[in-house]
């Protein structure tokens, strides 16, 4: 094959130095302008005739009929076509769906991340703090003026239209009203582990002000950080508590509540919403709840993909404008907002307001309410599911209840969680697909339609650069 293309390049470029001579002693046709066209020609006629890639020499071949150049030009185009269009597929795949979940079974072989629950009591507010505030409020109905401020602390997409239209107060002091007058909120907590130490963090959320326990991501919607107007990343010292199947049965206790709650399971790396389910337990009565964990982590390969590829977010990777981290539930609240922008052209007070956005008063909220279902669904008005561009985050744990014991408790109310059966597998987001993946399929494909190769491009490459340089600057010199 070798001598072969050597004999036909020195058929060629005798061809050349032939038709040259002939073409100089024509008249005529020794003017600048025909002269550079025809060293153009005659450069992409040896192109062609010495390309390692199938069928480009069939069509500058000597003594062809114009129907056989023909024919292989239109079987040289077919399978550039093919090569193009099924590299073209490959390509696609690569960026739309490079990753697998596949499950890991040995449950031994893992640490799992212990559940995190944010609380909310049903009743926020000191009723001394409340009291007093009215008192001393210059408002002659004391009623409405008391109405009002249990409707805003306790203020969610379902109860926006309770809330009695009061005026004296601006809307953007309504958290900050909250806040002050707030219960105290100091329980007891306990784990039956040692060595470990959790705190009970505060937090704003779409059903008022709760508290989290074990959580990484709650610190950024509380109350002080806010006040603070940061928006840097925290650094947290308490590490991701963690257990393992040796470990046994593992509980945390919040005790002395004082009060009826709501209670939220969810992974430490995650926030509830008004959509989360909830487990609500009334006053004076002791919950016990047992879960098990179904826990999705990335891989270090996987985690190098865009996240268009893994379709999946890192909490560091954030696109948010009203968080400074990224979670999921995160995102769904910042298609709330923008949805509130557009329905009613403000926001509810207990989100975090950037720019000219207006906090909505009380006539807002209730222009909200009647987008309540769109607003908590996160769907249209037909049903159809609205695209928020939400993606899970990468290292995701989700906790199913396996029991859930509701007793009297005659010594206060309290709450008592914890892990009994360790699950026994995990999903691990891989990569099935890789950018070796992709070249081995466009190799092949250029392989089988052209028969050519990496070198087949180099020659390209070559023939575009050095090999022209010295080819024009030998036409030159002649």
């Amino acid at each position: 094959m070798f001598s072969e293309r050597t004999f036909q390049a020195q058929i060629i470029q005798n061809e050349f130095q032939q038709s040259l001579h002939a073409k100089d002693l024509e008249p005529g046709t020794n003017t600048r302008g025909n002269i550079i066209k025809r060293k153009m020609k005659d450069y992409f006629t040896l192109f062609l005739e010495t390309s390692s890639i199938h069928g480009l020499n069939h069509l500058v071949a000597s003594k062809r009929h114009p129907f056989e150049v023909l024919l292989w030009l239109t079987i040289v185009a077919l399978s550039v076509f093919g090569a193009l269009y099924l590299s073209r597929a490959t390509w696609t795949r690569y960026q739309s769906s490079p990753t697998v979940l596949s499950m890991d079974r040995d449950m031994f072989a893992w640490n799992t991340t212990f559940p995190c629950v944010t609380i909310c009591p049903n009743s926020k507010l000191d009723a001394k703090k409340l009291r007093a505030y009215v008192q001393s409020s210059s408002e002659p109905d004391k009623e409405t003026l008391t109405k009002f401020i249990i409707g805003i602390s306790n203020a969610t997409y379902e109860t926006f239209d309770t809330i009695p239209v009061y005026d004296g107060i601006p809307a953007d002091k309504y958290v900050e009203l909250v806040l002050n007058l707030s219960a105290s909120f100091k329980p007891t907590l306990t784990i039956g582990a040692t060595g470990i130490s959790l705190n009970i963090i505060p937090t704003i959320t779409e059903m008022g002000l709760c508290y989290a326990v074990n959580s990484k991501v709650a610190i950024y919607n509380s109350p002080a950080y806010r006040a603070a107007n940061r928006w840097d990343r925290v650094v947290v010292h308490n590490s991701t508590f963690y257990i393992h199947p040796l470990d046994g049965e593992v509980f945390a206790q919040v005790i002395n509540l004082s009060t009826s709650y709501d209670v939220y399971l969810h992974g430490p790396l995650e926030v509830p919403d008004i959509s989360t389910r909830h487990q609500h337990s009334a006053e004076d009565f002791y919950m016990k709840l047992y879960v098990t964990a179904l826990t999705v982590y990335t891989s270090s390969e996987a985690a190098k993909l865009s996240v268009a590829q893994r379709r999946c977010r890192f909490l560091h990777e954030n696109i948010l404008q009203h968080n400074s981290v990224y979670t999921y539930t995160m995102c769904r609240m910042e298609c709330r907002i923008r949805l509130c922008l557009k329905y009613c052209k403000c926001i509810p007070h207990f989100y975090r307001r950037i720019g000219d956005e207006k906090t909505c008063d009380i006539r807002g909220l209730h222009c909200l309410y009647q987008y309540k279902d769109e607003l908590y669904k996160l769907q249209d008005k037909s049903g159809k599911k609205i695209n928020c561009g939400c993606f899970p985050i990468c290292d995701d744990v989700n906790y199913v209840i396996q029991s859930n014991v509701l007793q009297e408790w005659f010594l206060g109310t309290n709450l008592q969680w914890g892990i009994v059966t360790y699950p026994r597998m995990r999903y691990r987001r891989d990569i099935i697909f890789g950018f070796t993946d992709v070249l081995v399929a466009v190799g092949g494909m250029a392989g089988l339609f052209l028969g050519c190769s990496v070198l087949s491009f180099m020659e390209i490459v070559y023939f575009l650069t050095l090999r022209l340089i010295c080819y024009t600057h030998r036409s030159a010199s002649k």
